[in-house]
């Protein structure tokens, strides 16, 4: 996949050069440039023309392009190949659908994907988002309001001049929080599309344009199907297996699916028809238990299995590139994939499917939960602005205006967590749109330079997701019964790698191996190695023992120091790495990131606008 610049600026203002040279991150990469009278559209992507490039019908009237990739059967990929004309299948399907529904046509598709679609006889072009916000896209607001949107928030800075007109909340809420809250971004003038949404932007016969925009979908507002917890399993289980049926068909190219010990992706491989055509890869710093689950289960699903060890440094090596990717809006230590890029292509991995996103969708990540100590059942637990990663307090002005950016995000009505209809409404506006999750470094940087393909993006996900209530969320009770349904009783029989045990485990083997799971972290922590029984780093081992991580932080840069101690304060913020323990890893981690951020994008002070604490703009 890859990222997407629109320009309606008159052609003689456009600079579509520049966001083209700055989108082809690696040489493989594929760049389109269209230049119409009325707009200019750079396009890059990873992905095979063949399937993907824009496609514009012999007579002109129509142009279709992808940003990301829709998901389609078998049938809808043969019907697209006897549409005439040069161009991706992908791009004619959209055409074909626009011609025969209009744009309800094109707003009914599957996937992860910002569509563009120009219908030249009414001089009208489409831009649609998906229904998860999977693929993020960007507006200015000002002066250039509705003039110039993209997939990556710096391009657009850089193409407006808004490069140095910075959001000094946004810098406070992603080193206090670790992520934004949608729409905002690191500039004041730059805001994300809402999730489900269709922009027309009309022509004029003698220049300029109109722009109104239509919401086709919205999450929270879809109400709730009542049904038995049995009921929903076999829907999500038939919905999750055409969804990965769609994503592993022949003519999509060779498979990889990221395996770990975890249930979610060992799901994604079950649900595959035809797994002679997969392999699964594992990321591992030492064989440990998640990697030895992940091998087990390629094994008895009779799938190939590649190891991909990492490398002392691996995630200092690729932190400057994937901050570059991802806009530096997500914390680098989520970069897992970019690394192992060359080798997945090496491998023939067209597609790569991962579970992500199945705990916020189906496990409820989002919720405010709260774990039994001794028998590990979780329950929902009262309201706090902290989910998932933990929120670090500063007696600052700009932490008190990321206070006042929160409680606006959640009303206090709805912080009151004490009717289903509003956990439900407080974990919608947690979810979407998924891009700005926590772990978005993830799943953005392979979206933007990589075959990412994930199998959660199917409307009647969706659909089941909203019929889920809170108690079939709270341990994975429908997940796992769904898992049941997919996965054979060998798959099943693996333990799962968070737990011990398998799914079908007694609730007492269970507590019991969550328990030893304890003793065996405490034993970690007497004697600190970088690797942990998971899949992931220890942090607080690793950037001690990291030369290039502290080379990276020392770098001097003042424009990131000033705004570092503004957030924090000068007694909390430290220059030294070893002085950030235990919790105050993550506060380090997501400092460096900026830090790294604000290498590429700022490295001397400039005069910078007062920011406008306190002032929360919805839209």
């Amino acid at each position: 996949m890859g990222n997407f610049l629109l320009d309606l600026r008159p052609q003689a203002e456009r600079e579509l050069g520049p966001a083209a040279d700055f989108l082809k991150f690696y040489p493989d990469m594929r760049v389109e440039r269209l230049d119409y009278p009325e707009f200019g559209l750079v396009l890059t992507s990873a992905d095979k023309p063949g399937l993907w490039s824009a496609y514009q019908s012999p007579d002109g009237a129509l142009m279709g392009a992808l940003c990301g990739r829709i998901a389609l059967d078998q049938k809808q990929w043969d019907k697209a190949a006897t549409v005439e004309g040069s161009g991706g299948l992908a791009c004619k399907h959209i055409c074909q659908s626009y011609a025969a529904e209009g744009i309800r046509g094109i707003e009914n598709l599957n996937g992860n994907f910002v569509i563009l679609l120009f219908d030249r006889p009414r001089r009208e072009l489409h831009l649609v988002t998906d229904r998860w916000g999977l693929l993020p896209a960007f507006r200015l607001e000002g002066e250039l309001a509705g003039r110039i949107f993209s997939s990556h928030p710096d391009v657009l800075a850089d193409a407006a001049g808004e490069g140095q007109n910075w959001d000094q909340v946004s810098f406070a809420e992603f080193i206090l929080t670790g992520r934004l809250t949608a729409p905002y971004t690191y500039y004041r003038h730059i805001k994300a599309l809402p999730v489900g949404i269709t922009t027309t932007l009309t022509f004029g016969e003698n220049g300029g344009s109109e722009a109104r925009t239509r919401c086709y979908f919205q999450p929270g507002k879809a109400g709730v199907v009542s049904a038995s917890v049995e009921e929903v399993a076999e829907r999500f289980a038939a919905a999750f297996r055409d969804s990965v049926t769609k994503r592993t068909l022949p003519l999509l190219g060779r498979t990889a699916i990221a395996l770990s010990g975890g249930l979610d992706s060992r799901t994604v491989l079950c649900a595959a028809p035809d797994r002679a055509g997969l392999v699964a890869f594992t990321c591992y710093d030492e064989e440990n238990r998640e990697f030895r689950i992940a091998r087990e289960i390629a094994r008895r699903a009779g799938v190939a299995f590649v190891p991909l060890k990492r490398h002392f440094d691996y995630y200092a090596d690729h932190a400057a590139a994937g901050v570059r990717i991802s806009a530096g809006m997500g914390c680098i230590a989520s970069n897992h994939f970019l690394g192992f890029r060359d080798q997945l292509r090496e491998m023939g991995g067209d597609n790569l499917l991962t579970g992500c996103y199945c705990d916020y969708i189906f496990k409820g990540l989002a919720l405010n939960k709260q774990v039994n100590r001794w028998t590990t059942c979780e329950s929902l637990g009262p309201f706090g602005f902290s989910f998932y990663a933990g929120h670090t307090p500063a007696d600052t002005e700009l932490a008190g205006a990321v206070r006042e950016r929160l409680e606006a995000s959640i009303p206090a009505p709805l912080r009151r967590y004490n009717t289903e209809s509003a956990v439900r409404e407080v974990e919608q506006r947690r979810i979407f749109p998924l891009a700005y999750e926590e772990d978005n470094a993830e799943r953005v940087i392979p979206q933007r330079v990589m075959g990412w393909y994930p199998p959660v993006a199917e409307n009647e996900l969706m659909q089941v997701h909203l019929a889920m209530d809170t108690a079939m969320k709270l341990n994975r009770t429908l997940f796992g019964r769904m898992m049941r349904k997919i996965c054979p009783s060998g798959i099943l029989q693996v333990p799962d790698a968070n737990t011990g045990v398998p799914v079908t485990a007694s609730l007492l083997r269970e507590v019991f191996s969550c328990h030893l799971d304890r003793l065996g972290r405490f034993a970690r922590k007497v004697i600190p190695t970088h690797s942990t029984m998971g899949s992931w780093l220890n942090w607080n081992s690793y950037i001690l023992q990291s030369r290039k991580i502290q080379e990276l932080w020392s770098e001097p840069n003042p424009v990131a120091m000033d705004v570092f101690v503004s957030v924090l304060g000068k007694n909390r913020f430290h220059r030294n790495v070893g002085d950030y323990r235990g919790r105050e890893v993550w506060v380090f981690l997501q400092l460096f990131t900026l830090k790294l951020w604000f290498d590429q994008r700022a490295k001397t002070r400039l005069p910078a606008p007062e920011p406008e604490l306190g002032v929360c703009v919805q839209s």
